[in-house]
């Protein structure tokens, strides 16, 4: 399934990155409260959870300003966010 792309300002971006959940957060539904927070589509692409520590490599698709609301509030709940440089999850 193809996502509509939007012209303008406010045009759709797609960014990765890793997001690695302390031990007090991997049972948390973050990536849920963030969609429902910010107009970002969130797609998991690859996660290792354990009961000490969340690995998640995460796709928000959103504009530029929605996309970095939504990565600034991961860093406030106390998530580390890395951007993925190379498409090394496809």
């Amino acid at each position: 399934m193809k996502r509509a792309a939007r012209s303008g300002k406010g045009a759709a971006k797609r960014e990765k990155f890793y997001l690695t959940y302390p031990k007090k957060l991997v049972r948390e539904p973050l990536i849920y409260w963030c969609s429902r927070k910010f107009e970002v589509v969130t797609n998991i692409r690859s996660a290792s959870v354990g009961k000490d520590i969340g690995i998640i490599a995460l796709e928000l698709d959103g504009s530029r300003e929605a996309i970095d609301g939504a990565v600034a509030w991961f860093r406030e709940q106390g998530v580390t966010v890395e951007p993925i440089e190379k498409n090394v999850i496809e």
